[in-house]
């Protein structure tokens, strides 16, 4: 009997080493999972605050680029119409120009044309008084 009560305390205390060990990989398997759990947790906040600084550099960014865009399109906006009116003023200059010019023509013209009517208007007086002269000559 001696054997079998040992052989039972044997069983025993296997049984209790055995319930330690469970009871100890139970409360490292704790341990692991609650170790993983706040690292997670951490890199979820890590990502989440990785993610907001994203955003809020993006948005800077972006703003900055549209201010960029903003002042580059008012200076082209501004380049485009000092060169619209210096075309409307070229323009205009050019215009007065022709009109001046085709006036000073048609003044020359007009000026050849009563100078060509005068000589006209001449050689038929001398015309007029030739023939009266001879007209004279005839009848005398």
């Amino acid at each position: 009997m001696s054997e079998v009560n040992s052989a039972q305390r044997m069983n025993q205390a296997l049984e209790a080493i055995n319930k330690r060990e469970v009871f100890e990989l139970r409360k490292i398997n704790n341990k692991v999972e609650t170790g993983i759990k706040v690292a997670q947790e951490k890199g979820e906040k890590e990502i989440e605050k990785v993610k907001k600084d994203y955003e809020v550099e993006m948005n800077k960014e972006k703003s900055e680029a549209e201010t960029k865009l903003t002042k580059l399109r008012n200076s082209w906006n501004k380049r485009i119409e000092e060169e619209n009116n210096r075309y409307e003023k070229l323009l205009q200059d050019l215009k007065t120009s022709q009109a001046d010019k085709f006036s000073e023509t048609q003044m020359s013209h007009e000026k050849q044309i009563a100078q060509q009517e005068a000589k006209h208007q001449e050689s038929l007086e001398k015309a007029r008084q030739k023939f009266e002269e001879e007209k004279a000559k005839l009848e005398a």
